[in-house]
């Protein structure tokens, strides 16, 4: 297969905000995966997927983010999902509060930090200049008039890594959220490619099986682990993307 593009979550490129989940989970006494399954059960009219769909403002989405993940029906969807994974189910979970706007800082501040492994390979991808190179993000308009609170969030995508995509392709702009198939056939038409021309790595499953589906060959990059994702995207290039060292 002669590949054209390789197009990259911006997710896999930076720290994780599940990561920032779990930290929260763990900091205050909730179960593991508790809220990431209340997220992905609100479907795509949550307040987190009309965050990133630009439908909602970020400090209205802070109250409804927090009531949606703190409403009692989350229990039986998180039971539920532990009796799919063959975890042990407990008889009684306690009622949960999440502070929206204080979940969402600390998820996206794992944001702010660069994966040095992924940012090399792609500086190394740039420089070969034989493959187009795309960010394809889900992400949310920041308050351009509230610094402090731009701040809290990590800021934006550095410009040291932004500035290395030929595309930057943002769901806030377009409407379109992964993983809807629309966004994947959204970019990979914007670059100019067809879906079986094009890599796709994420770190959610869910977005690699929409992107899979409609023809792309996928990397799973999994949170802690972006040394093998790296090296199965050399077997597919076959280029060395990681010698050397990174030029911020």
């Amino acid at each position: 297969m002669q590949f054209k593009a390789v197009i990259f979550d911006i997710g896999v490129c930076v720290g994780s905000p599940m990561r920032g989940i779990h930290r929260f989970e763990q900091e205050n006494g909730l179960p593991r995966n508790y809220i990431n399954v209340a997220i992905v059960q609100q479907g795509e009219h949550g307040a987190f997927q009309q965050l990133e769909r630009g439908e909602i403002k970020l400090h209205d989405f802070y109250k409804a983010f927090g009531d949606q993940l703190s409403h009692p029906s989350n229990k039986a969807h998180y039971k539920a999902y532990l009796e799919k994974a063959g975890k042990p189910v407990p008889e009684h979970i306690p009622d949960v509060v999440v502070d929206g706007k204080e979940l969402f800082r600390t998820m996206m501040i794992e944001t702010s930090i660069i994966d040095q492994r992924v940012f090399k390979a792609i500086q190394r991808l740039k420089e070969n200049k034989q493959l187009t190179i795309a960010a394809l993000t889900n992400n949310f308009e920041l308050p351009e008039h509230d610094l402090e609170e731009t701040k809290a969030l990590g800021n934006s995508v550095p410009e040291s890594l932004r500035s290395q995509f030929d595309y930057f392709i943002e769901s806030r702009l377009v409407g379109l959220r992964k993983p809807d198939p629309k966004f994947f056939s959204y970019a990979c038409d914007l670059i100019g490619v067809a879906p079986n021309e094009a890599i796709f790595l994420d770190d959610i499953g869910m977005n690699l099986r929409a992107a899979k589906k409609l023809g792309m060959t996928t990397i799973q990059v999994k949170l802690g682990k972006s040394a093998e994702a790296i090296q199965q995207l050399e077997a597919l290039v076959n280029m060395d993307l990681q010698s050397g060292a990174a030029k911020l």
